[in-house]
């Protein structure tokens, strides 16, 4: 029995010899800290979330590098701290069983999609990390075709952080854009006398949904830059339906989701002149084109039949979608005409509002 207690009080003694920091934390639980986040939006939009708080439904992917403090043990080292790590909502923060260092400070480099908590809602990326053995300066993240998650990519960073007990504010930025339809008709459709218009569908055509996303750190490790995010490699060319439509204002009500954009004037929505919304979320590209496929209801022949004429209308869209943007096309639709008027909102970083949900 003396010589097991001597054999321990050996072991406690190397291990204050040579245990980094984290270990000989890990060893007194009175100074376990969660790493938690208080997961903010920077950017208002439409793709798929609004306002300043980050929703529920998203889990954060997270990397951070250690940068040593003034009081660092002998055998501690800058370096890797975690790789990729599932941080998920636990009451009013992100957490995951991750803990702060004694000494130091972390860098963290984070992304986010619904697919990363639930594959059949969002995009599920695959991510490259680090440059110059630094996880939290880059990741580079392989995206799948969206033209049926309409997901966008988040992504953040926050630089040589220390313990906050509220938890680390960790503001979000889109890495997609979005292209919106806001349709309306100065006619109410008729049913009895076969009068008036239906939008059938809006098609974009030869939009890409996939690439490569780079996104860079430059601060991590007590550099200098700010963080961006760039496409390449752009796949997933297609023409595809915008097939999620809002009610209400453009782009900014109850979303449900469509097959197809097929929508009828009625008495209730004459009154605002508004068939509805519908979008497509794309990485940032050269603008394409869109064909709006609708029905003129001529009203009836001598037999009572109905007289309906399906039409197609080609638009070519001009310029860039770009990153953070939302391309907003309100089309207006007589049984004569249709007038196309485009206009870009930016969505530009804005002071992150610190609410807790």
């Amino acid at each position: 029995m003396k010589k097991q207690i001597l054999m321990t009080a050996i072991a406690g003694l190397a291990c204050l010899a040579a245990c980094t920091q984290l270990e000989r934390e890990a060893e007194n639980n009175a100074h376990l800290r969660d790493i938690r986040f208080l997961a903010l939006q920077r950017v208002n939009t439409k793709s798929p979330v609004d306002g300043t708080v980050f929703p529920d439904g998203y889990d954060l992917k997270v990397s951070a590098y250690r940068n040593l403090g003034a009081h660092a043990g002998d055998n501690d080292q800058a370096g890797t701290y975690f790789t990729g790590v599932t941080f998920s909502k636990s009451g009013t923060l992100w957490k995951e069983a991750k803990y702060w260092p004694l000494d130091g400070t972390l860098d963290f480099l984070a992304y986010a999609s619904a697919g990363l908590k639930d594959p059949d809602k969002g995009i599920v990326p695959t991510a490259s990390w680090g440059e110059g053995g630094n996880v939290a300066r880059k990741v580079v993240l392989t995206v799948p075709d969206n033209s049926t998650k309409f997901d966008d990519i988040l992504y953040g960073a926050s630089n040589e952080q220390t313990y906050i007990a509220n938890g680390n504010p960790l503001a979000l930025n889109h890495a997609e854009t979005v292209v919106c339809f806001a349709a309306r008709a100065n006619v109410a459709y008729d049913a009895t006398n076969n009068k008036g218009v239906t939008i059938d569908r809006i098609s974009v055509n030869d939009a890409w949904y996939g690439g490569k996303l780079t996104i860079s750190n430059p601060a991590a490790g007590k550099g200098t830059g700010t963080l961006s995010a760039a496409w390449s490699e752009l796949s997933n060319q297609k023409t595809h339906v915008a097939a999620r439509v809002y009610g209400g204002a453009a782009c900014a009500a109850q979303e449900a989701e469509l097959s197809a954009f097929h929508l009828t004037t009625t008495a209730a929505t004459f009154n605002d002149k508004h068939f509805g919304d519908a979008y497509v979320i794309l990485p940032p590209q050269q603008a394409t084109s869109f064909t709006i496929t609708y029905t003129l209801h001529n009203g009836k022949d001598g037999n009572n039949t109905p007289l309906n004429n399906q039409m197609q209308y080609l638009y070519t869209c001009s310029g860039n979608w770009e990153q953070g943007t939302k391309n907003l096309y309100t089309i207006d639709i007589t049984l004569n005409e249709i007038t196309i008027t485009p206009s870009v909102v930016n969505w530009t970083p804005g002071t992150p509002v610190a609410v807790q949900i």
